[in-house]
């Protein structure tokens, strides 16, 4: 994450991302911010790893990863951190695939008799 603000008329928190994504996520789903003025939520702090935000003023710190989590749902930040994970490409994994198409690929499903 590189960039984070407070929308005051939409009272969300907008999270930019490296690679040009953006994301907003509701002040309430943000644990601690449910009572805050909009001028405390104005001072957000993006850490030097990209992975969480602070507001010193408020003493709230929150990591990312587990927000998202909490404002999307366990089962889709699981999907698409397992469907990235999928996607890598390496020389041990390009070679586990030759190795396995060598013996035949992945066997068929046999159908229950």
């Amino acid at each position: 994450m590189v960039g984070a603000r407070y929308d005051p008329d939409e009272d969300l928190i907008d999270l930019k991302f490296g690679g040009g994504g953006s994301m907003a996520i509701p002040r309430k789903a943000v644990p601690g911010l449910q009572r805050a003025s909009a001028s405390n939520m104005e001072a957000i702090v993006v850490s030097p790893a990209g992975d969480a935000l602070s507001w010193p003023s408020l003493d709230v710190d929150v990591y990312v990863p587990g927000l998202v989590e909490r404002a999307f749902g366990s089962r889709l930040f699981a999907a698409a951190t397992g469907r990235r994970g999928g996607q890598r490409r390496s020389k041990a994994k390009a070679a586990a695939a030759k190795a396995n198409g060598v013996k035949g690929g992945r066997p068929r499903k046999r159908l229950s008799a």
